[in-house]
């Protein structure tokens, strides 16, 4: 073929024209490879020629592409009129203004706040009102706030309400008392209980009775010296019907002759179920105790007693003891004995006694003055009470290596002079020498004590003892003690009062100082963060966090300098088990934070005196050459006890002993009654 013509050139550029014409519409260009195409370009391959086109969105020649804004370029976006468009990289959005959502369909409509919970930020109390765009929020009726917080005041709810602290953060709501309320169980509280040294200054709220001791405030005049307390609280005034709501009382105390020496304001409301609720303050003085009637119950025959009938006598249903026939005599007696933490009951079935014939029971120990009282539940028991410890009541103690046990005699009589028959019943209850049994049967212990307050649960008592050996079940004696370096310092704490169930101590810092400053820049800590100083080997925590008491051990030793003295001291706090990890997580190396103390929390023992090695007093301790164990041998233990029955004759009849007294069937001296303490 030969060369082309000219004529053949110009029909191939006619031809060629338009398609580099189409190219220049497309903003397109020929590129050698892919590679030049822009990263926001297509690459197209036809085996002949490579062609670079932008992407929608982009606009160029496919070599350079440039974002395209189609919200400045009418026409090039969807958005509604109520929507704002907003730019982005090769493409747009359409934005909703606040309170609005986008749709599909209906561009942007309204949200609704108060339809879903946790769109709005409204009170819990408050009423969610939806407006176009927004919401609002409004306190309830008898409530102050702008809805976001709401809360009542004194006197703003209705009728049958009252404004008190509720939930965590203590926010004035209103609230019915018969539902919110605090329970007062202390069998003490009866006005037939003797004295004591209780004191109402922690009560502040509305409450319920309820328990053994009555379910009704005393409305008359208390003598004094009763209700566990000296000068007894009753109601000056009637209670209230259903249909009375909340009514304003007084509650007087009765002391030096006067039946309302001192006053505190009362409200009382009558609730639906048959009981009351007392709205109580803390009396003026100590020691002053609110006392409820013994012989206020729930009800009429539905409460009557196991061991009780319900007889009509003119025309009002009242409770009496069933008569039983196989209860013949003295030894035949149901009795109880309680072995407590701080007190020990012994108890008497009151229909027992009168199918004896006991028409009023005079029952005492060895102090008189410690007398019976009357206990309702399901069966009624006629009680005595003695504390825990030696002296009160004429209570004894006796103490060996393992035990600390307390013995008293109670005295029964059925009328108030005696002249045949004393009935004598011995008692005794038997505890494990724990630490705190320990402290409280030691003459002088060197002991440190703090009260700690939490919202809600009580006053708790925090004590720090030192003691001789790893068991902890004897505390050093007197204001200070003497050891060698080589001896070892076994420290314990422990918590008293409260809800101990709840709460677990913990250590959180304790230290040594050559003072008795605990804020002596001196400091050596034995645990500090909660963690044990693992650079000293002496230094073992057998106990943190895990319980209501803490334990701790370190070898004895001096500051340099010539100190010859050492005081101890811990910050403690409460745990709360139930929501909180208590014990202390201590693995790895720990650094110390550097924390402030908190001194109202801090516990103190000294001074500890470093003894000169040369010297070896009579009873020293002897040099300990190991760390503590571990382990301290305190397993929990139930507190055992017996009753021994005498009966004491001034005429020609033959003392009763327990060896001859006559038992029920089947029933041997030493047997045990249910899963309670032994009775002999």
């Amino acid at each position: 073929m030969g060369r082309p013509s000219f004529l053949t050139w110009v029909l191939m550029l006619l031809v060629v024209t338009p398609w580099f014409t189409a190219a220049a519409a497309k903003e397109s260009s020929e590129a050698r490879g892919c590679s030049e195409c822009h990263s926001n370009a297509t690459c197209l391959e036809d085996g002949v020629v490579t062609t670079c086109s932008c992407q929608d969105g982009f606009a160029g020649d496919g070599l350079v592409c440039v974002d395209l804004d189609e919200c400045a370029i009418p026409g090039a976006h969807n958005c509604s009129a109520n929507s704002s468009c907003v730019n982005t990289l090769g493409s747009y959005t359409c934005v909703c203004p606040a309170g609005f959502l986008l749709t599909p369909e209906a561009g942007c409509v309204d949200m609704d706040e108060c339809a879903e919970p946790g769109l709005s930020r409204c009170h819990a109390l408050a009423t969610c009102v939806n407006a176009e765009g927004n919401y609002s929020c409004v306190c309830p009726e008898g409530y102050g706030g702008d809805g976001w917080h709401c809360e009542c005041t004194v006197g703003s709810c209705g009728p049958g309400l009252d404004c008190v602290p509720h939930g965590e953060d203590g926010a004035l709501v209103c609230v019915d008392p018969c539902r919110e309320h605090l329970i007062l169980d202390q069998y003490w509280r009866s006005a037939e209980y003797g004295a004591g040294y209780s004191c109402d200054s922690d009560l502040l709220g509305w409450y319920r009775f309820v328990g053994q001791s009555g379910v009704r405030m005393a409305d008359t005049c208390v003598p004094t010296l009763r209700c566990n307390t000296a000068a007894p609280m009753w109601l000056n005034g009637t209670h209230p019907s259903t249909d009375q709501g909340i009514v304003s009382r007084t509650a007087c105390a009765h002391w030096s002759g006067h039946c309302c020496l001192w006053q505190a304001p009362v409200q009382v409301k009558a609730c639906a179920g048959g009981y009351f609720v007392y709205k109580l303050t803390a009396p003026p003085e100590c020691h002053l105790a609110y006392c409820t009637d013994p012989t206020s119950v729930e009800g009429t025959c539905d409460e009557c007693r196991e061991d009780e009938d319900c007889i009509a006598d003119n025309g009002r249903w009242r409770c009496q003891c069933r008569e039983d026939w196989n209860v013949t005599d003295v030894s035949l007696l149901e009795r109880r004995l309680e072995c407590g933490a701080s007190d020990i009951k012994v108890s008497l079935a009151k229909c027992h006694l009168q199918n004896l014939g006991f028409k009023k029971v005079f029952m005492y120990l060895r102090d008189s003055h410690c007398s019976g009282f009357l206990e309702k539940g399901k069966r009624d028991w006629m009680s005595v009470v003695t504390p825990a410890r030696e002296g009160p009541c004429g209570t004894l103690l006796t103490r060996n290596e393992t035990h600390a046990t307390y013995s008293n005699t109670l005295y029964l009589a059925n009328e108030m002079i005696i002249r045949d028959i004393n009935i004598k019943i011995n008692f005794a209850c038997s505890y494990p020498l724990g630490m705190q049994v320990s402290l409280k049967t030691s003459l002088e212990p060197m002991v440190s004590a703090l009260n700690i307050s939490v919202g809600g649960t009580g006053l708790f008592t925090v004590r720090m003892a030192l003691f001789q050996s790893p068991a902890y079940t004897q505390p050093y004696q007197g204001p200070s003690v003497t050891l060698s370096t080589e001896a070892f310092l076994y420290v314990g704490t422990m918590l008293e009062g409260g809800d101990l169930s709840r709460f677990a101590l913990l250590m959180t810092n304790c230290y040594a100082t050559p003072s008795g400053n605990a804020t002596d820049p001196l400091k050596y800590f034995i645990i500090q963060d909660r963690c044990p100083y693992t650079q000293d080997a002496t230094i073992q925590v057998e106990e943190n966090g895990e319980s209501p008491q803490g334990r701790f051990s370190v070898q004895m030793f001096r500051f340099a300098g010539n100190y010859d003295l050492v005081y101890l001291h811990c910050e403690v706090s409460l745990c709360d088990t139930v929501s909180d990890q208590c014990k202390p997580i201590c693995s790895g190396t720990r650094f110390r934070s550097g924390g402030l103390i908190d001194q109202s929390r801090v516990l103190n023992l000294g001074p500890i005196t470093r003894r000169d090695p040369s010297v070896s007093p009579q009873g020293a301790q002897a040099a300990v050459s190991g760390a503590a164990p571990s382990g301290s041998g305190l397993a929990a233990a139930v507190a055992l006890g017996h009753l021994d029955l005498g009966v004491s004759v001034t005429s020609d009849m033959k003392p009763c002993a327990c060896g001859s007294c006559s038992l029920p069937a089947g029933q041997e001296a030493g047997s045990t009654f249910g899963d309670g303490p032994q009775l002999y």
